[in-house]
């Protein structure tokens, strides 16, 4: 069944930003007009600005009729959207990841910079991402440990602190506050959530002290390896988050979800983690901490960690009273071993068809030059044909050394969109490309529709893939986004309501296709049948497609890894300052 408009708004609307399909092309101010095709190579490519990146391509051409078999040229690929049946979720966004490595480095960059990278991220002109995450505390992507409450000389040593007197985001936590707001100035209906690595190490079971004033017995073997959530602290968890959304408001910053703990099966780095027992997080959110957050126009974001444990998220819905209650959505993440499998969010959506699900973080991590990459589309695609209604990638940005970053453990090769290499210089990744692919054609309000026919083929336990996935703008176009790791280029015919569509997807890309409404297909501009020839005569005419051909791949050069890393192995699109005057008015290609 689709879901409704009015049913994506009923859960997002207890936020106090306006529900609805707005920025970007696909909404209905910016329709699209004419068939359109871009590409990013997946060819990690040692030479600067040698592979498409978001690049126009050919358009898919409009058929008169269905071409025949003898008129390709490459193996033919028939892709079906369902427009009849195949309604799905409706989308969110896509993004990536606030942390203090990103605050840091974008501090440091001039104001004329800093303007300037924004609307790259967030800006129409650039990657318009809708889909935010950031970290509650500190997380490994941080130069220090802390949270907003530590109450003692470090992290995960303090006392006690019942009544939260010693509550403060300062200092961390308000500057990423105020970057944030900045993010909010540049694109203002951005879903942002935020998720903690760690609780204060008084609200945990641990050996380093008793608290006598609360006869609450915190006492455990080791501070790490039983590092876990003391259920007795439950109001104060309440107060501490009700405390951080009440004081990022402040600083002009509205969060629109919480998950109550980032991967919470995990409690043995040497980063900030702690483990959160499913039963202890339904109980923190029938005990007060969901109400807390739906009063302040936060939804509830359930588990927050890998496919391989579905069962937890279950449980803390059916725990705090059941779909549509409490819990407002479920958060996974790409790390299960060997591979993630996302079909198991098709079995949680059959359980509970009107929770919202997200997928919340995957990391590229030591991606190498002269190999190729599809970390993001591969971990996009296949979660959104399974339910998910937005994803987000792993930290925005950091510097060359792909920090500051805890020097105790965790990502310390987390690859963002963004690496900053001085005060008036930053490089665009390949990811940020990747991620571009998705949230600069997909608008919140789409719609995500079945694909059928040859539009899926392998998963990501074999050598070879090619992934599809379809979503009808708000202006009724659609936005097709393909990965092709399939080894060759794929001769696509598309089929869309009564129409046919076919245009080559190179291999070692991911492409986007951008297909007008049905009722603009003959009247803005879109040359229909434009890719035919027409034989017969006597008034009979039949039609069949001509080769498509399209200059080789520049991904197609090299897949050979190469033995030595480099700190920054894709610096292709590096961003020198401009003056703050030339800001609005000079926009950088790419």
């Amino acid at each position: 069944m689709r879901p409704t408009a009015e049913t994506l708004c009923a859960i997002l609307s207890r936020r106090t930003q306006q529900c609805g399909p707005r920025g970007g092309i696909g909404d209905g101010a910016h329709p699209v007009l004419t068939a359109q095709s871009f590409i990013t190579d997946a060819l990690l490519s040692t030479t600067p600005n040698s592979t498409r990146q978001l690049a126009p391509g050919p358009p898919p051409a409009l058929l008169q009729a269905y071409p025949s078999s003898t008129s390709s040229c490459t193996p033919r690929r028939d892709i079906i959207i369902d427009t009849v049946n195949g309604a799905q979720q409706e989308m969110v966004g896509f993004g990536h990841a606030w942390t203090d490595s990103t605050v840091s480095v974008f501090n440091g960059l001039d104001n004329a910079t800093l303007a300037q990278v924004l609307e790259d991220l967030f800006g129409q002109s650039g990657n318009n991402m809708g889909f935010m995450r950031h970290t509650i505390g500190s997380s490994d992507l941080s130069g220090e440990q802390y949270t907003y409450d530590d109450n003692g000389p470090s992290f995960n040593e303090g006392e006690p602190d019942p009544d939260l007197s010693h509550f403060t985001i300062e200092p961390y936590g308000s500057a990423m506050a105020d970057m944030i707001s900045k993010m909010g100035a540049v694109k203002g209906d951005v879903f942002l959530f935020g998720s903690p690595w760690s609780y204060p190490g008084w609200t945990k079971y641990n050996d380093l002290f008793v608290a006598p004033n609360l006869n609450v017995p915190n006492g455990g073997s080791y501070n790490i390896l039983n590092n876990s959530f003391n259920p007795a602290f439950i109001p104060q968890m309440v107060t501490y988050f009700s405390k951080y959304i009440d004081a990022f408001r402040t600083h002009g910053v509205q969060v629109n979800g919480l998950t109550p703990m980032n991967e919470p099966l995990n409690y043995q780095g040497g980063y900030p983690c702690m483990y959160l027992s499913d039963v202890d997080a339904a109980n923190l959110i029938a005990q007060g901490l969901g109400q807390a957050m739906h009063d302040r126009g936060v939804i509830i974001m359930a588990y927050d960690h890998n496919t391989d444990q579905p069962v937890y998220p279950a449980r803390v819905v059916l725990g705090t009273r059941g779909e549509g209650a409490l819990t407002d959505a479920a958060a996974w993440h790409c790390y299960a071993s060997p591979v993630a499998n996302y079909s198991v969010m098709t079995d949680f959506k059959t359980m509970f068809p009107n929770t919202l699900q997200f997928m919340t973080e995957c990391s590229n991590y030591l991606p190498q030059s002269g190999t190729w990459n599809f970390e993001v589309a591969s971990n996009f695609i296949p979660p959104v044909t399974h339910g998910a209604s937005g994803a987000a990638m792993w930290v925005t940005a950091t510097d060359q050394e792909y920090g500051p970053h805890s020097p105790y453990g965790g990502c310390a090769g987390c690859l963002g969109s963004i690496i900053v290499n001085s005060s008036n210089t930053y490089t665009k990744t390949n990811d940020y490309y990747m991620v571009g692919q998705f949230s600069r054609f997909v608008r919140r309000g789409a719609v995500n529709y079945n694909v059928l026919g040859d539009g899926n083929e392998g998963d990501a336990r074999g050598a070879n893939q090619f992934y599809t996935m379809a979503v009808q703008n708000p202006d009724g176009s659609f936005a097709v986004v393909m990965m092709n790791n399939w080894g060759s280029d794929q001769d696509v015919v598309l089929s869309v309501g009564a129409g046919y569509w076919q245009g080559i997807v190179p291999n070692a890309t991911v492409t986007t296709w951008l297909i007008p409404a049905e009722g603009l297909w003959s009247s803005q501009g879109t040359a229909p049948y434009g890719n035919t020839t027409q034989t017969g005569g006597g008034g009979s005419v039949s039609t069949s497609a001509v080769c498509v051909t399209m200059a080789s791949s520049s991904s197609s050069s090299s897949t050979t890894s190469t033995t030595a890393l480099e700190l920054v192995p894709d610096t292709t699109h590096t961003i020198a300052s401009v003056s703050t005057t030339a800001v609005g008015a000079k926009k950088q290609s790419g």
